[in-house]
C-alpha cells in the first residue's frame, strides 16, 4: 500500500475523467452492474467486516448497509438514462430564434471522504452517484473501521480500473494530503468540526463541496401523540447501530401532561429488550465521551439506551431573554445539551407551550432532522413554519432518508448540499447551460450596433411585452 498518492496518479485520474466526458451511457451502467454483482455475491464479507469493526448484527448490516445500497443501485439503473439526457427548457420571447437546453456533464475527479458509523453505506452511496454522473473517484474511508475499509478497497479493485476508482486508506494525515490536490468536487460525511476544515481547504482552491454533517436533531412529542408508537420508534433510533446515527434524535421535547407516561413506556420497552443485541460503541474513546456526557455514568457497554431528564427549565428562561444568553454562552450548558450525542442516550426536555419548544430548539438550530409526533395538524404546520431543518419526519423517524425521491442533506450547521437518487446525480454533475440559434437570424440582432431608432422602438415594445 502506498503511503502517499503521487501527483502522477492524480493526473492519471484527471486524464480518465476527461475520457469519461465522451463515453457512452452503457459504460456508466456497466460500472454500476459490476458493483451490484459484487455486493450481491459478497454480502457475507460485508456482514463479517462490520461484525469485526463494531459487532454490528447481521440483521442491522442487511437493513442499514446492504439493502440501502442495493436499492440505490437499482434506482440509478432504472432512471439514469432519463436523467443523463439533455433537458429542454423554454426560451423567452426576447431570445426568439434560439432553443435552450441543459447538459448534465461530469465534474471530473471527485474525492469522497466517508465516516465510520455506517462505513459501507455512507461510502458506497455517494460513490454510486459520482460514477453515475460520469466522474472518476478517489475514496477515503474511515480509519476507525479497519475491516470495512479494507473490504471497500478490495471491492473497488475488483470492480473498477485503477484510474477509475481508487481507495486511499489512512487517518487524518491522509485526508490532509488528499485535500492538497485540485479535485473537481469534494464530498464529506462526518462531524461539523471536520466539515469546517474541509470547507476552508476547498474554499482556498475554489473547489465545490458537499458536507453531510449532523447536530442535535429534536423530536417533539405533544399531548395528542400516540405515546407507545412514539416510544417504539424513538427507542429504535437509539438501539439500532447503538444510536450512532446522524439523524437519530438527540433531544426529546415532551409535553408536560404526557412526560411521565412517556418515560414509563420507554423504560418498560427498554427492559423488555434487554437481551437483544445491537452494535458496540465504536471505540473506548467514544464510550468514555458518552459516559462523561451522562451524569449517572451509565455503563453503556451493557445498557442499550438511557434517557436523561434535563433540569433545564425553558419557562424560567422565557421570562428574560438575557437569561438564555447567560445560560447558553456564559454559564455554558453541559456538553450533552450542546454537542451531538452520537450514541444510545437521549436528552428529555419538558414543555408546556410553543415558546418552550422555541427556546429549546434555538439552543441547537438548523438540525439535520426534525421529528414531530402529533395528531394536531395546526401544531404540525406551526412547527414546520418556525423551525428549519434538513429533513422532517411526521409521526415517523429516520426513514425519510430511505425514500430516494426525497433529497437528503442538512441546512446551516448540519450540512451543505444534497444527495440520494436524482439529487445525488445532480450534486455530482455540472449543469451546463446551452443556448443555440436555430434560425438564420434571431432577436439578438436588435442588440447589436448601430442602435437605430427602429431598434430603440423595438426594445420599448419588448419591455412592455415581457415585463
Amino acid at each position: 500500500m502506498k503511503k502517499f498518492m503521487t501527483l502522477k496518479i492524480f493526473k492519471e485520474f484527471q486524464t480518465k475523467a476527461q475520457e469519461f466526458r465522451s463515453e457512452s451511457l452503457s459504460d456508466r451502467l456497466s460500472r454500476l452492474d459490476r458493483l451490484q454483482t459484487w455486493i450481491k455475491k459478497n454480502t457475507h464479507l460485508i456482514e463479517k467486516s462490520l461484525d469485526q469493526d463494531f459487532k454490528k448484527p447481521a440483521f442491522e448490516t442487511q437493513t442499514t448497509e446492504i439493502l440501502t445500497v442495493l436499492s440505490e443501485l437499482k434506482y440509478y439503473k432504472t432512471y439514469l438514462a432519463k436523467w443523463a439526457k439533455d433537458k429542454k427548457v423554454p426560451t423567452p420571447i426576447s431570445l426568439a430564434g434560439h432553443t435552450s437546453r441543459i447538459r448534465f456533464e461530469p465534474k471530473g475527479v471527485v474525492l469522497i471522504i466517508s465516516p465510520w458509523n455506517y462505513p459501507f453505506q455512507l461510502a458506497v452511496i455517494p460513490l454510486i452517484s459520482a460514477l453515475a454522473a460520469g466522474n472518476s473517484v478517489i475514496l477515503k474511508p474511515s480509519e476507525l473501521t479497519v475491516s470495512t475499509s479494507e473490504l471497500l478497497k478490495r471491492m473497488c479493485k475488483d470492480c473498477f480500473a485503477e484510474d477509475e476508482v481508487l481507495v486511499e486508506l489512512g487517518d487524518k494525515l491522509k485526508t490532509n494530503e488528499l485535500l492538497n490536490y485540485n479535485f473537481n468536487h469534494v464530498f464529506f460525511t462526518g462531524s461539523a468540526a471536520v466539515g469546517r476544515i474541509i470547507a476552508v481547504k476547498c474554499a482556498e482552491k475554489l473547489i465545490p463541496y458537499t458536507l453531510e454533517l449532523g447536530g442535535k436533531s429534536p423530536a417533539i412529542i405533544d399531548q395528542t401523540a400516540d405515546i407507545k408508537d412514539a416510544v417504539k420508534k424513538i427507542h429504535w433510533t437509539k438501539f439500532s447501530n447503538r444510536g450512532q446515527t446522524c439523524v437519530a434524535p438527540d433531544v426529546l421535547i415532551v409535553h408536560k401532561k404526557i412526560k411521565d407516561e412517556f418515560m414509563f413506556e420507554y423504560k418498560k420497552l427498554e427492559n423488555s429488550l434487554s437481551g437483544e443485541k445491537s452494535s458496540q460503541i465504536i471505540n473506548e474513546k467514544n464510550l468514555i465521551r458518552l459516559q462523561n456526557m451522562c451524569k449517572d455514568q451509565v455503563n453503556l457497554g451493557s445498557v442499550h439506551t438511557h434517557l436523561i431528564e434535563s433540569k433545564f427549565k425553558p419557562n424560567e428562561l422565557a421570562l428574560n431573554s438575557e437569561s438564555l444568553l447567560n445560560v447558553n454562552l456564559k454559564n455554558k450548558l453541559p456538553l450533552i445539551h450542546t454537542e451531538e450525542i452520537f450514541g444510545p442516550l437521549a436528552l428529555v426536555y419538558e414543555f408546556e407551550n410553543f415558546e418552550d419548544i422555541e427556546i429549546i430548539y434555538n439552543l441547537n438550530p438548523d438540525p439535520l432532522a426534525l421529528y414531530i409526533f402529533s395528531e394536531n395538524r395546526e401544531q404540525i404546520n406551526k412547527v414546520l413554519k418556525h423551525f428549519p431543518s434538513g429533513g422532517v419526519g411526521i409521526n415517523t423517524v429516520v426513514v425519510h432518508l430511505a425514500n430516494l425521491n426525497l433529497p437528503f442533506g442538512g441546512i446551516g450547521q448540519s450540512g451543505h448540499g444534497q444527495y440520494h437518487g436524482h439529487f445525488g446525480f445532480l450534486e455530482f454533475s455540472h449543469q451546463r447551460a446551452v443556448l443555440e440559434q436555430n434560425l438564420l437570424s434571431s432577436s439578438i440582432e436588435v442588440l447589436l450596433p448601430p442602435y437605430t431608432n427602429v431598434k430603440k422602438r423595438f426594445i420599448q415594445i419588448l419591455i412592455k411585452v415581457t415585463t
